[in-house]
Parts: C-alpha cells; structure tokens; sequence
C-alpha cells in the first residue's frame, strides 16, 4: 500500500460482508432486506420465523432453537434476519456485520398491519404450513406496540458490544440506505450454484428456535 503524504497508510475499501445479521421490530423491513441482500451478495438467506414457529404455531424448544442458531451461525457466509433473544449470543460471536432497521412504532404498525391483512385475505402459507389468523394477527400487532421500546434498548446495547469487538454496525431508518452503506462500493458476487438469493423458509429437517427481542417473550399467536 502506498503511503499518503502525511506518513499515513489510507484504508483500503471495506471487505465484502460475508456474515450479516439483520436486526429490528416487526415490520422493520428485515425479510425483504435479507433477501435483496442475498440476490445481491449471492448468500443464503435464513428467517429466524422459520426456525422458530412449527406447524399450528407451537414454539420450538429453546434448547433445540439454540442449537439450530449455533448451527447457522457456524457457516462461513449467511444473512441471518431476526430478534430472536435465544439467537443472540450464537450470532452475535459470528456476525462481521449488523445491522438494525430501527424504524420508528408508526411506520413499523402501519406495515404490520398491512401484511397481516393482506395474509388474511389471500390465506397464503407462511413458516412450516401456517397461515394468519385473526387471533395471529391481533396477537402481531400487540405484540409490535409492546416490544418496540424494548428493542431499542437491547439494540443499542448489542451494538455497542459488535462495534468494540470489530463487527461493522449499521443504523438506520431505511432498507435502501442500508444496502447503500454495504453494497455500494462493492461488486456483486458471482452466484454459486443454488446460493444465490436462497430463503429458508421452512426449517431442513427438525429445525429449533424460538424468537424474544430482548427480555420479552416472542410474539403471541394461537
């Protein structure tokens, strides 16, 4: 590297991420992120949902949740997307890159609300063969008031923790200015095979996980 004229080495560009995980309220923006960011970088894409709610919305078993995130986690490239408080220490040793969609209560509603109507109406499929339900739906948007003050604590905290130990944090209101601050600069990687914009949406075989932004307990659905 050539030094600059003060003696100086200039930093070289930013590395490619090769681990992201993608934080913030329901109705943040997380899924439709993780999979741009997938169809851009090439990388599998996993929703912590999928992991975490089985058939008839049982919750999976804390233990076999850690385990799966533990598991997701050891992969050498992943876009994880997801508050599950379980996850937490597994992704967070692991993630060179975080970053939290910290969108204000109003915006964050409104697209609840909007998502899980349209669910309603159009009956489609959702994690492991379940769909919205009225009692689901109302239970999501409670849910969404209750934990929002909640996540902002946590993730300022975690943050904080990421960007001492070298981890590269990103906090914003905005998808776009999020995939502007990583991708900008960086070329595309070529796709692998089958990698390229990969969605877990059903676990592989008996898949864990339970999901908690911060001290709360997850979502309530019937």
């Amino acid at each position: 590297m050539t030094p600059d004229p003060e003696g100086l080495d200039l930093p070289g560009p930013m590395p490619v991420p090769q681990r992201i995980w993608l934080l913030g309220p329901p109705g943040a923006g997380k899924t439709t992120l993780g999979r741009r960011l997938a169809e851009r970088l090439a990388c599998p894409h996993h929703e912590l949902d999928a992991y975490f709610w089985h058939h008839g919305w049982t919750r999976a078993d804390s233990d076999r949740f850690r385990a799966a995130a533990t598991e997701l986690a050891a992969g050498e490239t992943w876009i994880v997307d997801g508050q599950y408080h379980d996850a937490h220490p597994a992704l967070a040793s692991r993630a060179d890159t975080v970053i939290w969609l910290d969108v204000p209560l109003g915006v964050a509603l409104r697209r609840v609300a909007r998502r899980t109507l349209r669910r309603l109406v159009t009956r489609s499929g959702l994690w492991n063969g379940n769909r919205e339900t009225l009692g689901s739906a109302l239970g999501l948007l409670v849910w969404t008031v209750r934990s929002h003050r909640d996540v902002t604590a946590v993730n300022q905290s975690l943050l904080a923790r990421l960007a001492a130990r070298g981890a590269r944090t990103v906090r914003t209101h905005s998808a776009e200015a999020a995939l502007t601050e990583l991708l900008g600069t960086h070329p595309v990687r070529p796709a692998a095979p089958g990698a390229a914009g990969e969605t877990l949406a059903s676990p592989p075989s008996e898949p864990p996980a339970p999901d908690g932004t911060g001290p709360l307990p997850p979502a309530r659905r019937p």
